[in-house]
This record gives structure tokens, C-alpha cells and sequence, in this order.
């Protein structure tokens, strides 16, 4: 589920980028779809493993040509529509630039993004965190749209049980994340710069071990579960907590694990030239939220977002660079069988996991989803329930549960 922005991009090519106050012939022009909400659900839809449930797209369009484009695109793409309405303010518009070198700058007037309402997000979220049809549901967020939305997203997916989500992109001007924020955030995923803005430091002379520094006060000050970090043609960096399973520290720097990242070693793509990097940090997340939900473990899941990502720069455009699933080599496909396991969905029972610890389930999934229990009969369902803290032996607290 993306609650986020729907942008019509306008994008033009030149052979550098303007210095302020100069004025430079383009190359070529292009209208394209876009908005990081809109990107991320596309990528998230079009590598076709989110089957069941589907990717929803929780947003706003104004009632204008752009709009109503837009929309038709979304679900040309695989995105649900049910859940964007229409308002009387403009459709969202990026200007953006790109050189030939695939950087870019961009200027987005929000528009109806701005109109996407608390009340909105609860009526959309409430009816589609009922049943994760047998996947993990995963909320993703960015900052398009007003900041008091974007946490209210967070807020309901936290109460709800779903993985949630926050791409803090772009941060808008003045905004800083506070403890309500980072308390409903499992996985925070900036970029270099958005990083250091967050810590409050200028993105200029911070080296590897400055973003790791970092990532690691982002833990401290209370993401729940990971920090990645996207570092463009370098990969990823996640820095998380320990899980359940693994060997536990007393020095709290013991229980942070960092891991660089990188797309698999046998991605095709990975020698021709870059085109153009617009959307690729968007189908980054979308990949890898698509990825999460499906169980995959989060490292090998940041790798394939990675290659993911690491093909749509070969192209031109956002979402039009992102590649369907007939196009996505072995290593970016997930396993036969659970490929199958879509298509055979009403011979599975269902399992619901009752929990109110999301890392528990994760691990469950992720334990699921191994090359060992291929021939597990059943899709994994969640539901979460707040108990009282329990006293006892393990099998009066287990009685007490199962009673409740």
C-alpha cells in the first residue's frame, strides 16, 4: 500500500544542467508519469509478485486531463486506483531537468497532493490492513505530501500490524522528524543527502563511516527495525537491529548490524552506460517493499531492489524505465515455487500468526520463504493482538494466550 504523491513529470534533456540564472537549449522534451507515490507503487506492481492482495495506491489527482492520465496509467501498470480521488486542485507537476551525465534537478508543485487528508488515509487503510492475503502488508510513505499525513499513514500501519515504511523524501523545508515520528517507522530509507539532513549536518566531507554513524542515531533515536541508506551507483547500506535468532550483545553498538549492499553479482545490466537516474531511488523502495512482502529476508530483498533499481537507469523516463516481470533476469525473480504458489493460491490453507511483535513475524515469513520449506502447504496470514503482560511458565502464558 503507497499513501504518497501522483505528479505529472515534464522533463527536459540537456547536455548540463542550468547554473542560476542561465539560460540553456534542451535537447528533447517529455511528458511522463511520476510522483515518488505513484513511481514507488509502479515498481512495486510491475515486477508481478504482489499478487494476491495487490498494490494500492492511496493518493489525490485534480479534475483535469493530467489527472485523469495519470489514473489510466497507474492501472495500465497494475496499480489499484480505488483509493485516489479527485479534487478541485491542480494534479501534482515536476519540472525536471536531466544531463547527459543522468543527474538531475527537480521542482515540484503538489497540487491535490497537498488535499490527501488524514480521514482519507484511515477510511483506505482500515479496509486494506483487514487481510494481507497471506503476505506481510507493507504501508510505504514519503514526504509529497503534507507531513502530518504522511505520519497519520505511519501511525495506522503501526496499529494495524503492517511493516511500515518512510522514504523521507523530500523533506520539506524547515521539517524535522520527532519521537512520534521515528516510534512508527520499522525501516527508514533516505538518501546521502537526506541523511545528513536529518542529523542535522551538510552532506559535504561525511565518509562511509559518517553514514554509518549516522544511520546508527537513527536506530538510537528509535526506527524500529533498519535503516537503509541508498547510495547510488555504490548500492545500499542497512544498519538494523539484531532479531530474534541471533546471537545476542550486551554493548547496545553489538546489537546494530551494518551490511553493504549491492545488486547481484549476475545482473545483465550492469556494464551498459547510465541514461537517466530520475525515479530510481522510487524504484528502489517500491521494489523493495514488493520484495518485504513477500517474506523475502531483508538483505537479499535490498540486493534485488538494488538491481531493480540498477536497471532503470539504463533508460530513460521513471516509471517508464521500470521493468515489467517478463523482463527481469533470474536473479531478480523470486523462486518457481512461489511463483506457482500465486497461481494455486485457493488450494493453500491460511495460517494466521497472531502477534503483537511485528520482528517475530518477519522472522517467521522470512524463515517461510527459505530454499528448505519450499513444500510448506500453507500462506502465512497476520493479525495482531495487544496482551497484558504475562506471568507464569511458558505453558500457563501459552494457555492464557490462546484463551484470550
Amino acid at each position: 500500500i503507497v499513501v504518497g504523491s501522483i505528479n505529472q513529470d515534464l522533463t527536459t534533456y540537456s547536455r548540463t544542467l542550468p547554473a542560476p540564472g542561465e539560460t540553456l537549449l534542451g535537447e528533447d522534451f517529455v511528458t511522463s508519469p511520476g510522483g515518488k507515490g505513484g513511481n514507488q507503487a509502479v515498481a512495486a506492481a510491475s515486477i508481478g509478485i504482489v499478487k494476491k492482495s495487490g498494490v494500492h495506491m492511496v493518493g489525490r489527482v485534480g479534475d483535469d486531463d493530467m489527472g485523469r492520465s495519470l489514473m489510466k496509467g497507474l492501472t495500465s501498470r497494475g496499480v489499484s486506483d480505488e483509493y485516489i480521488s479527485v479534487t478541485d486542485h491542480h494534479t501534482g507537476v515536476a519540472s525536471i531537468n536531466v544531463c547527459d551525465s543522468g543527474q538531475n534537478t527537480i521542482i515540484v508543485a503538489s497540487g491535490a497532493n497537498l488535499a490527501l487528508n488524514a480521514q482519507e488515509v484511515d477510511s483506505a487503510l482500515s479496509k486494506l490492513l483487514q487481510n494481507g492475503g497471506g503476505q506481510q502488508n507493507v504501508v510505504l510513505v514519503q514526504l509529497e505530501i503534507k507531513p502530518a499525513t504522511a505520519l497519520h499513514a505511519l501511525q495506522a500501519a503501526t496499529t494495524e500490524g503492517a511493516l511500515s515504511i518512510l522514504n523521507p523524501a523530500p523533506a520539506p523545508k524547515g521539517w524535522k522528524m520527532t519521537d512520534d515520528w521515528y516510534s512508527n517507522i520499522d525501516i527508514l530509507i533516505p538518501n546521502e543527502s537526506e541523511l545528513a539532513s536529518l542529523c542535522g549536518m551538510s552532506e559535504e566531507g561525511v565518509t562511509g563511516e559518517g553514514e554509518e554513524a549516522m544511520a546508527k542515531a537513527l536506530l538510537e533515536k528509535g526506527v524500529r527495525h533498519a535503516v537503509i541508506v541508498t547510495l547510488g551507483e555504490r548500492g545500499a547500506m542497512i544498519v538494523r537491529r539484531r532479531q530474534g535468532g541471533e546471537q545476542p550483545g550486551t554493548d547496545p553498538n553489538y546489537d546494530i548490524l551494518t551490511t553493504m549492499i549491492s545488486e547481484p553479482a549476475d545482473l545483465p545490466c550492469k556494464t551498459l552506460p547510465v541514461v537517466d537516474a530520475v525515479g530510481a531511488g522510487d524504484a528502489f523502495c517500491g521494489a523493495l517493499s514488493a520484495y518485504l512482502s513477500r517474506g523475502v529476508d531483508l538483505e537479499r530483498a535490498c540486493s534485488m531492489a538494488c538491481g531493480y533499481a540498477s536497471m532503470s537507469v539504463r533508460k530513460r523516463g521513471a516509471q517508464e524505465s521500470y521493468p515489467l516481470a517478463k523482463d527481469l533476469p533470474e536473479c531478480l525473480r523470486l523462486d518457481d515455487s512461489k511463483q506457482e504458489s500465486d497461481a494455486n493460491d485457493e488450494s493453500r490453507g491460511t495460517i494466521t500468526f497472531v502477534t503483537g511483535n511485528k520482528n517475530k513475524l518477519l522472522e517467521v515469513q522470512r524463515l517461510l520463504s527459505s530454499d528448505r520449506t519450499k513444500s510448506i502447504p500453507f500462506d502465512l496470514d497476520n493479525a495482531k493482538l495487544d496482551l497484558p503482560e504475562l506471568q507464569g511458565s511458558p505453558e500457563q502464558i501459552a494457555r492464557e494466550k490462546c484463551e484470550t
